[in-house]
């Protein structure tokens, strides 16, 4: 598959999106992962998985310096199943549903380990929830047929990673950062889910209204 299918086809699957800018410079370097993997033979699933194996790893040494890379391990696995899903063909139900859940528990693993190197538990909470409440409220949207991306908020997944990975890097360097980045992410998080509930409400009235 060259770029350019690749391109088109991750649109289709994401209704339509526009590709430029960060989400472009994301692709090319999905597309050239995905290329390498499936020289490996490795499956979209198996990178799957694997991301939630790294999150393991982490959550069992919350506080060794290996939480770094392993949390950047872990993001990378599971940011390109969906890309080498694409591209050896293997785009299917069981591997979105089970793609999704390993987000979902990867991603509370990580918010584990923030809160063991000082995050305060409530905050840690309450962010996971919502980025989770986010998350399901868009795979809801795409069950009752709106397909498209709709809102790029402040607070995707990625974003979420790196605040957790600015919280590892002061921990370990012995900066006092670890609260005060956990609250931004909080309030940056709360405002992302307010942006999908509005884009939710507009598109369900505008589609009840046609």
């Amino acid at each position: 598959m060259n770029k350019s299918d690749f391109f088109a086809k991750w649109s289709l699957l994401h209704g339509n999106a526009e590709i430029k800018g960060i989400v472009k410079a994301w692709l090319n370097i999905s597309y050239r992962s995905a290329k390498f993997m499936t020289a490996l033979r490795i499956t979209p699933n198996f990178l799957t998985l694997l991301g939630i194996i790294l999150a393991i790893v982490m959550a069992l040494n919350p506080l060794s310096l290996w939480t770094i890379p392993l949390l950047v391990l872990s993001l990378y696995a599971d940011g390109i199943d969906g890309s080498v899903a694409i591209y050896q063909n293997r785009s299917s139900s069981f591997g979105a549903i089970l793609d999704s859940s390993a987000d979902r528990i990867s991603e509370a693993l990580w918010f584990y380990v923030a809160y063991r190197i000082g995050a305060p538990a409530w905050i840690v909470l309450a962010t996971y929830v919502i980025a989770s409440t986010q998350e399901y409220a868009r795979a809801r949207l795409g069950g009752l047929g709106i397909s498209d991306v709709g809102v790029v908020t402040p607070a995707e997944r990625p974003v979420r990673a790196s605040f957790i990975f600015i919280e590892l890097v002061a921990y370990a360097i012995g900066l006092d950062l670890v609260v005060a980045v956990s609250t931004v992410l909080c309030v940056l998080q709360l405002w992302s889910f307010y942006l999908v509930a509005r884009f939710a409400y507009n598109r369900l009235r505008n589609n009840l209204g046609a």
